[in-house]
């Protein structure tokens, strides 16, 4: 039911445009009718070009989502599963490195990695970067020492204790970090891809500004929105597959209470 709401306003909200736009309540010279921005859509679409510049964005997007990932999880095991002190240390450090402005940083990325693939990903690498790596260590910080404690009693390994109590119980608030920053992360590429792109949907928006090509602009536009909302459920769905001791988890937790 909830769903059928959502897809109820949104399709609301488009005939609302379209009708707006036939009865002349706005000024389709700046914003075109729905029909017309969707010509434009199956336009690229058929030709192929809106899949090469969808392609171009979600792959600099997970590129740095991985690649931040990678670097924040050992890093953030380390600092609160190791070294605790060391962690509430570098954490001032860390908390002012992380309120940098990313959109400010764009320059300084180009000028030190230059105008091409790097400083593109590099950018969404240092935006996904902290709140994976705050996560990480809010998360291993969180669990019961005593479980900890009651794997070594039993003779768990250091990697048994990893794998079966650490990482478990670290997951899930990880994936909460990293899902926060993605779709900004995603706003912080399409600004990137204004600067020295030959692809992407900020490359879009940016040469139909240029060009005064208004109906390309919205299809950018629309396109990064729908991209956006298929990146975040696809890392909802990933987080329900690699978190699935949870839901078995769940009855025999409730049982013993």
């Amino acid at each position: 039911m909830k769903k059928f709401s959502s897809m109820a306003v949104i399709a609301a909200f488009f005939l609302i445009w379209e009708a707006a736009a036939r009865l002349n309540l706005i000024d389709t010279q700046f914003i075109p009718a729905f029909s017309v921005v969707m010509r434009e859509v199956f336009s690229l679409a058929r030709s192929g070009a809106l899949f090469v510049h969808i392609s171009a964005s979600v792959i600099r997007l997970f590129l740095g989502i991985i690649l931040a990932v990678a670097a924040a999880l050992p890093l953030g095991f380390m600092l609160a599963g190791w070294t605790p002190r060391t962690a509430d240390f570098l954490n001032p450090l860390f908390t002012n490195l992380s309120m940098a402005n990313p959109f400010t940083l764009i320059p300084v990325f180009i000028l030190v990695l230059g105008m091409g693939e790097v400083s593109k990903v590099g950018i969404i690498f240092w935006v996904v970067l902290w709140p994976a790596l705050f996560s990480t260590i809010a998360g291993v910080s969180q669990i019961d020492p005593e479980m900890i404690k009651a794997a070594r009693a039993m003779g768990a390994s250091g990697t048994k204790i990893f794998l079966s109590v650490i990482l478990p119980g670290s997951v899930k608030r990880i994936f909460t970090g990293v899902k926060s920053s993605v779709t900004f992360g995603f706003t912080v590429l399409v600004g990137a891809e204004m600067i020295g792109a030959k692809a992407g949907l900020g490359f879009i928006i940016f040469t139909s500004n240029q060009n005064y090509n208004i109906p390309r602009l919205y299809v950018g536009i629309l396109t990064i929105a729908v991209v956006g909302v298929a990146v975040s459920l696809f890392i909802e769905r990933l987080q329900k597959l690699i978190v699935v001791w949870e839901e078995s988890a769940g009855p025999a937790a409730r049982e013993t209470r």
